[in-house]
């Protein structure tokens, strides 16, 4: 897919939306509140191997965490990636640990599990893509491992219907791109994947699938929001507004103290979702840094607490939850967006590979519909008169599908 390297930073306005579920009732007890006193801890579980930064082959492993005594021969299954920057953390990190022991107490089956880390050198936008690809395969790897346990021994009683993936500022960039960079053809030309493996990865239990009912993203980024498209998974996220770590909106990420890259954090990731009418919720914490919950126990009282709220909602969501039949991807030679030459110009050009008819709006980050054409001509001009300067949602619905770019107005001299 076509898209355009865009460097700036913005803040937007928030949306706030809640979903609908079905199934798995969430009752006064079980889902909602902690109804079991204690977990039972599986720990060091290996769950595949793959070759690391190093060219060796790393052994990965996992933690369950169930709650002690329950009875139920199905459970849903929630699994967390830990933070890290992908140069560092572990499993057992605290966040993820307590994340993992409340929600098994309120009757889920938890997960924390190991991925593969480094990022060598430079630290690069290659790189670190590299590091979230890898990621990004070993999520596959432990939700294909629980698939086959279902199908097989079902030694954990997990639900393989009812698979959600979170993480933790690395986890969190882990679990968007598993939801949302899923097709190869959406993969940057800035990321070589040359001997990595295709975007299913081999990290193991091959020819079960990976897919997920929803993703909570606490304090993460996505690469780009034009990877999002309608009909993807829900997401839940939160965010502080001073994050020095993670952008909380779009903005130049760095790690170690180098700028890696743009990308987009909590708070575009949640208004793309209300352009494309995700189910979404989002949570600001307005004058929080970097994961607050991490060592404060009323952040993470109140993390708990919004999760289980999205979890629930009415019911837990099935796995049935599929795109709508009528939104299809576009092929990527069918028209694609680019700016005039002269960015201090009051339009932009839109080039329309097939003539076919297609509907054109602008929309602010907010979601907010500022204009709106349909056209059939190979070259559009799209005024931008009136409009200030920054960063903006282009959407194109043809009928072969939705096709979302970022664009940016530049200032005018």
């Amino acid at each position: 897919m076509k898209k355009l390297l865009l460097l700036c930073s913005v803040f937007i306005a928030s949306a706030f939306s809640f979903s609908s579920f079905a199934q798995y009732p969430c009752t006064p007890e079980r889902y909602s509140d902690e109804v079991f006193a204690s977990v039972n801890i599986s720990s060091g579980i290996t769950y595949g191997a793959a070759k690391n930064i190093n060219n060796s082959t790393e052994t990965l492993t996992l933690d369950v965490y169930e709650p002690a005594g329950d009875t139920a021969s199905k459970r849903p299954l929630i699994i967390w990636g830990h933070g890290g920057s992908f140069v560092g953390g572990s499993k057992t990190d605290p966040d993820v640990v307590a994340l993992c022991t409340r929600f098994a107490k309120r009757g889920y089956v938890c997960v924390s599990y190991n991925y593969r880390i480094g990022m060598g050198f430079p630290i690069n936008q290659a790189n670190a893509s590299r590091a979230v690809y890898r990621a990004t395969q070993d999520a596959k790897g432990v939700i294909r491992y629980f698939r086959k346990d279902a199908a097989t021994a079902n030694a954990y009683k997990i639900d393989p219907g009812y698979v959600y993936l979170g993480g933790s500022s690395a986890g969190a960039f882990t679990a968007l791109h598993l939801a949302y960079l899923d097709q190869a053809s959406e993969i940057p030309s800035y990321l070589d994947t040359t001997g990595m493996g295709d975007i299913e990865g081999n990290s193991g239990s091959p020819g079960y699938s990976a897919e997920v009912n929803a993703i909570i993203n606490l304090c993460g980024a996505l690469g780009s929001v034009s990877w999002m498209h309608a009909g993807d998974e829900p997401v839940c996220s939160m965010h502080g507004t001073i994050d020095g770590t993670v952008p909380y909106a779009t903005a130049i990420i760095s790690v170690l103290g180098f700028p890696v890259m743009m990308v987009d954090g909590s708070h575009t990731v949640d208004s793309m979702a209300t352009v494309l009418s995700l189910d979404h919720v989002f949570h600001t914490w307005q004058g929080a840094d970097h994961v607050p919950y991490l060592s404060n126990t009323t952040y993470m009282d109140s993390t708990v607490e919004f999760v289980r709220d999205f979890l629930c909602g009415q019911n837990l969501k099935p796995s049935t939850y599929v795109a709508p039949t009528a939104v299809n991807p576009i092929h990527e030679d069918d028209f694609s967006v680019r700016l005039c030459s002269n960015l201090t110009s009051s339009s932009f050009t839109l080039v329309n590979a097939t003539s076919a008819n297609i509907k054109v709006t602008l929309l602010d980050l907010s979601g907010r519909l500022l204009a709106t054409f349909q056209s059939a001509d190979r070259e559009v001009l799209f005024p931008t008169d009136g409009l200030a300067a920054g960063l903006y949602l282009l959407r194109m619905e043809g009928k072969g599908g939705v096709k979302t770019e970022k664009v940016v107005i530049a200032p005018r001299n």
